[in-house]
């Protein structure tokens, strides 16, 4: 995750957006998803070229040192999210007392449509045709949900019991979306034969009062993906298409999931990255990836340090392959404290609180 806005990719010379553009070309990937880079389309600024082809033209195609090479994708997606987007009548999502106003009564946080979005660069063709788009479907259509509803008695986890308990009222039951920003199936023409990425940014497991909100709505949404490689009926796309994922289809889960194992915020009750992912066989876990920065800070797994509570490390971001596949090799680009080779180091902590996450993955099917 990087966390870009409009302004920052649109022009040339911004230095967070350049020590990204040199962490990403450290790896050289061939499909790189890019959370929390503003969807301008929605935004309604510079709405000639997207963030994400601007990204790939001021600074990725471009060589941000001289031992490294620049990246042409030819292929881009930049897909909505619900960030900022209102419903069409007003209603209060936050309990603030307030109507319609952002960012707190919008589908998804954010200060305008398209905050917080994410996109999508690849070398491989994309089947847009057979693109599955989930930004619309409703929470409540979620079997055994864990929605908080209006009257239900309220569980105090970490916060104190003066807070505002969140909840959803029966009318709102009808409108809320599941997803934060979307959960999108991108399929890809790889040399191997179709990939299926599945990208998802789910909201993080706090900001919320004392009935714990955002940490069940985390845990719906990291459970959506679950299902659907599992082939769910519940199902359903924005195309009204119904049903999970084909059998024997290979795919390549791909995010900040928001929610892991490791310190500080993701020691919470439900645990669904342990549930979902990293405890689901549907998902090859069987070499995470680590690196040095990480094991100096506790957890060698971690991608994440810092951000919203100040020195703690977690492990949020995955990129997890479909059992079929060969999981060659992984890793999490942070480097050690004392290393000092190429300033990458300090390219990882002006790009971002969150770390490269990166897997040597054979599309060929290995069954």
């Amino acid at each position: 995750m990087i966390e870009l806005e409009t302004e920052q990719v649109q022009e040339k010379g911004d230095p967070q957006a350049e020590a990204a553009a040199r962490v990403v070309q450290e790896v050289q990937p061939d499909i790189l998803v890019i959370n929390e880079l503003t969807n301008n389309l929605q935004q309604g600024k510079y709405t000639d070229r997207a963030n994400i082809d601007a990204f790939v033209d001021n600074y990725l195609s471009i060589s941000q040192r001289d031992d490294l090479e620049g990246i042409d994708y030819e292929h881009t997606l930049q897909p909505k999210s619900n960030t900022g987007v209102l419903p069409e009548r007003d209603y209060d999502f936050n309990k603030d007392g307030t109507f319609g106003e952002r960012p707190g009564d919008a589908y998804g946080f954010g200060e305008y449509p398209g905050h917080y979005a994410f996109a999508i660069a690849s070398k491989y063709p994309i089947d847009e045709s057979n693109i599955r788009s989930f930004r619309r479907f409703k929470w409540a259509d979620m079997p055994g949900n864990l929605i908080p509803m209006a009257g239900e008695e309220c569980v105090v986890t970490e916060t104190g019991d003066d807070e505002t308990a969140l909840y959803l009222t029966e009318e709102e039951l009808n409108v809320y979306r599941l997803s934060s920003k979307t959960h999108i199936d991108v399929p890809f023409e790889t040399e191997g034969g179709t990939v299926h990425g599945l990208f998802a940014h789910p909201t993080p497991p706090g900001f919320d009062g004392k009935n714990n909100f955002n940490g069940k709505w985390n845990h719906d949404e990291v459970r959506f993906f679950a299902d659907y490689v599992a082939g769910e009926d519940y199902i359903y796309d924005d195309s009204g298409v119904h049903g999970g994922l084909d059998e024997n289809t290979s795919y390549v889960l791909m995010g900040d999931m928001n929610a892991g194992p490791g310190l500080g915020r993701d020691e919470r009750p439900l645990h669904p990255a342990q549930k979902f992912l990293l405890g689901n066989d549907d998902f090859d876990t069987s070499q995470l990836p680590k690196s040095p920065g990480g094991a100096q800070r506790g957890l060698p797994t971690a991608t994440r340090f810092g951000g919203d509570v100040e020195g703690v490390v977690e492990q949020i971001d995955y990129v997890l392959p479909s059992p079929d596949l060969a999981l060659h090799a992984s890793s999490v680009v942070w480097p050690s404290k004392n290393a000092t080779k190429r300033n990458l180091g300090k390219d990882v902590n002006t790009a971002s609180d969150h770390r490269l996450v990166w897997a040597d993955i054979e599309t060929t099917p290995s069954n």
